[in-house]
């Protein structure tokens, strides 16, 4: 992605940090179990298995223009990216729209604010818009869902990750225009095979990522599309549990911990000049997710023994996967955060130059970045944001637990858990401070 390390981390190391990292661990450690010991004390019956409570405000909001702006974006992106290409003026780190509206609007400022304001991406999204004004994908083919669940949805998330993180030329306008336009193409043929929902929900990366983060707003729409407050967290606990919607959550958290962790100066010593190839960095990423993956099942595994009601450790694993939601978002949010603050500026010069060709329309092309948070307030959203995304995720093991155990073996079941939330915070601060 086009950034600095100061964008990418917000801070320069840990010699810079206030006190030694250590202490922040040990710190959000203690919360974790505070809050562990809270709930077992405070909070004896499941709370939020019953899913939204919603609360109606009376207010419709119109919101067919994110659709028509969806769908704006999208061409707009592939039109930039190849318009840059076919000028000669295809360049990383130049004024181009294209890279900004993929890695930092698309994929970092939607699904970000969804967590706050609901599913606004079911509404923006290009593909739907597009699909419903050609007409395609009128008739669903639902068993699709049951057979295959996210899988592909999965397997394409970990290919955009590595697009972004691996591939050396992501930034690249003329890499980001071509892959909209393949992208498009090929979910739009997947529609009018399966049908748009079915197509949306199964293959495509950004209805299950957005839908999954959204699912933590207080805020949602009924199906008369009214704004509807249903409590935070509270859509977690009633999400569907797709076929792969375990490994999806694993590689949210695993592919961002790998972009964190490959940027520190113990990753590059440790990989060395293997970890530089484009080989060893895919199978580093691979390596990296399936240690996150193992060792939640492990956390699984161990909560269904001390749980004693005999449920298999791959229920446990699908039960519970929703709990790694907050901390999937607290990693991308913290580690990308700066990153909309500071590169988002770019976007008041690029728009005065979209395709990169030396244009300045609105008179915005020399614009300057404006750094205007220093280092320390930058570590400390960083690391609260961390401790009340894992604290969340507590929360939800603990309700989840209630309802799937009987007894001390709900409170017994999340010792692993409790363990494992520990280690990814620890993980999670680990590499921003790296």
């Amino acid at each position: 992605m086009i950034r600095t390390e100061l964008i990418a981390h917000g801070i320069g190391g840990r010699l810079d940090l206030p006190v030694p990292l250590s202490y922040f661990a040990a710190g959000a450690a203690v919360v974790l179990v505070v809050t562990f010991v809270g709930l077992a004390v405070l909070w004896p019956e499941p709370r939020l298995q019953d899913g939204p409570r919603y609360r109606e405000t009376g207010w419709r909001p119109r919101l067919n223009w994110l659709t028509a702006m969806g769908v704006a974006g999208l061409l707009l992106t592939i039109v930039a990216g190849l318009a840059a290409f076919l000028a000669g003026a295809d360049v990383i780190g130049n004024r181009n729209l294209a890279p900004l509206l993929l890695w930092v609007v698309f994929w970092l400022v939607v699904p970000f604010f969804g967590v706050i304001a609901g599913d606004i991406y079911s509404v923006l999204n290009p593909w739907r818009g597009l699909a419903g004004w050609l007409g395609l994908g009128e008739r669903e083919k639902r068993e699709v869902v049951q057979r295959w669940g996210v899988w592909p949805a999965t397997v394409l998330l970990f290919a955009f990750a590595w697009l972004e993180l691996v591939y050396p030329d992501s930034a690249a306008p003329s890499t980001v225009g071509f892959a909209a336009l393949a992208y498009t193409i090929y979910l739009l043929a997947l529609i009018a095979r399966v049908g748009r929902e079915t197509a949306l929900t199964v293959g495509d990366i950004f209805t299950p990522y957005n839908r999954l983060l959204s699912a933590i707003s207080p805020w949602g729409r009924n199906q008369q599309g009214r704004l509807v407050r249903r409590g935070w967290l509270r859509a977690l606990t009633v999400i569907p549990e797709w076929r792969g919607l375990t490994p999806f959550v694993i590689a949210m958290i695993g592919t961002v911990s790998y972009d964190g962790l490959s940027a520190t100066r113990w990753w590059e010593t440790a990989s060395g000049s293997f970890g530089a190839t484009m080989l060893g960095s895919t199978t580093l990423m691979l390596a990296l997710i399936g240690l996150i993956g193992a060792a939640y099942f492990l956390a699984c595994v161990a909560a269904a023994r001390l749980g004693g009601e005999g449920v298999p450790a791959g229920r446990v694993a699908v039960r519970f996967a929703h709990t790694l939601v907050p901390i999937a978002f607290a990693y991308a949010f913290a580690h990308y955060y700066t990153l909309i603050l500071f590169e988002g500026q770019q976007l008041i010069s690029n728009i005065s130059d979209p395709f990169g060709i030396g244009w300045d329309l609105f008179g915005t092309r020399n614009y300057k970045i404006n750094f205007f948070m220093g280092p320390i307030p930058v570590w400390y959203i960083q690391l609260g944001t961390i401790v009340i995304g894992h604290v969340a995720g507590v929360v939800l093991a603990h309700d989840r637990a209630l309802a799937d155990f009987r007894g001390l073996g709900a409170v017994r079941s999340q010792y692993a858990m409790l363990l494992l939330m520990v280690l990814l915070t620890s993980l999670g601060l680990f590499i921003l401070a790296g």
